[in-house]
């Protein structure tokens, strides 16, 4: 559903503001904004791969993202949560790019709060993302 999708997107740039399009990647970020930068970007980014996925597909990533979303107030324990959001936005991003969605997104993520990425997913992470900058070159 388009409108689902763009209340989702809304809410991002609402939370984070519009910093990317007016400013460039400088000394005037702070690491915080840094991270919540690359995080819009690589949501908006998803949002244009899941509207072209099936109705079960989306609903799952759906999920993902909503949780991704609300991080914050779900992870204040976890001490680099922002970074662990950035780890799992990233890994399903690189999915998309690949036409496929593997675990975790084969299935809605867990209640409470987010966990750190397993090691055998951030391995997989690593290996799209050279991938990818492979294509580029």
């Amino acid at each position: 559903n388009w409108s689902e999708w763009s209340i989702i997107s809304s809410g991002i740039n609402a939370e984070y503001g519009d910093k990317s399009r007016t400013q460039s990647f400088d000394d005037s970020f702070n690491e915080t904004e840094i991270l919540d930068l690359e995080f819009k970007k690589e949501f908006d980014e998803v949002l244009g791969f899941v509207e072209k996925l099936h109705a079960k597909e989306k609903q799952i990533l759906n999920k993902w993202l909503r949780k991704l979303k609300k991080a914050n107030d779900d992870s204040q324990e976890l001490k680099n949560w922002r970074e662990v959001r950035n780890e799992y936005i990233s890994l399903m991003c690189n999915q998309l790019r690949r036409n496929e969605i593997i675990e975790p997104f084969l299935s809605r993520p867990d209640n409470g709060p987010l966990r750190p990425v397993p090691k055998k997913l951030a391995y997989t992470k690593m290996k799209f993302t050279l991938c990818a900058e492979s294509d580029e070159s």
